[in-house]
């Protein structure tokens, strides 16, 4: 199944484009690839998946208290930004952190035998994708409770192009990742410290309302993961996410893929011997 395309052998060299187009026309492999991923984590367990969103919901309660206290906020509009934005966070970070090993772990399936690397990168981001569904559970129990009147906004509909952009992001991020990570092991050590400071800095966790001056400009305005965030976070709150969102997000996919283009060509042959 993963040497050939209908009757067609896949060739042992390819371009860089050329394994992108091959890997998203297979749909059914790499939409099975994630959903069997799913299903292996929660293999043997009465709940499944949803302990992951009752994990969330855990935590996102602790989180919420302590934010409360610490910022004086009200619960009927904390507690909605809180939650949405620590599932975007989620997703963005599980996608970065599976991403410096995916090449790495599928080793096997590319060694013994000719397949996309793309495939791989496919089936990554449609898992999250999938998971971020499973953890949204949270947010409506949440949102029905405190601000039922945010899932009754048409802005939510914005919610299905802003995770197509993240998608996008993270479809060049997973192969360039993927390909740094195996070939300088060092840089996934990068990677981890480098989300954890994003995660603080990011206005995440507290209102980004309360900036201002220079603090707005550089934690909300100059920071691509805030803008990130807001392209899901905005709609979950009823709200259009701000133009300047857009334009940021669009440009570091144009700026990823065109660089993840250039690696992925100049590179790809080599691949199987940094494993």
């Amino acid at each position: 199944m993963l040497d050939t395309i209908g009757d067609t052998p896949l060739p042992l060299h390819k371009s860089a484009g050329r394994d992108l187009i091959d890997g998203a026309r297979r749909v059914r492999v790499w939409t099975r690839l994630g959903w069997m991923e799913v299903k292996r984590r929660y293999r043997r367990t009465v709940l499944g998946p949803f302990w992951s969103a009752i994990t969330m919901a855990v935590f996102v309660a602790t989180l919420g208290t302590v934010g409360m206290t610490l910022w004086n906020q009200d619960p009927h509009t904390y507690l909605p930004y809180l939650t949405a934005g620590v599932l975007t966070w989620t997703m963005i970070s599980t996608s970065i952190g599976e991403a410096c090993s995916v090449l790495l772990t599928n080793a096997n399936l590319y060694r013994n035998s000719r397949c996309d690397y793309s495939l791989l990168a496919y089936a990554l981001v449609w898992r999250n994708l999938l998971v971020f569904l499973h953890h949204l559970a949270v947010y409506v129990v949440i949102a029905l409770v405190l601000a039922p009147h945010l899932l009754m906004s048409w802005a939510t509909l914005l919610l299905l192009p802003g995770l197509a952009l993240l998608a996008l992001n993270g479809l060049w991020l997973t192969l360039l990742l993927g390909m740094a990570c195996l070939r300088f092991r060092d840089v996934q050590q990068v990677v981890g410290n480098v989300l954890q400071i994003a995660f603080l800095v990011t206005p995440i966790l507290w209102p980004a309302d309360q900036l201002a001056g220079t603090g707005r400009f550089v934690f909300a305005q100059l920071n691509p993961v805030h803008h990130c965030v807001d392209l899901v976070r905005g709609p979950l709150l009823g709200k259009a996410p701000a133009l300047e969102s857009y334009l940021v997000v669009i440009g570091v996919a144009a700026l990823g893929w065109l660089v993840t283009y250039l690696v992925l060509g100049r590179f790809r042959a080599r691949i199987p011997y940094w494993a």
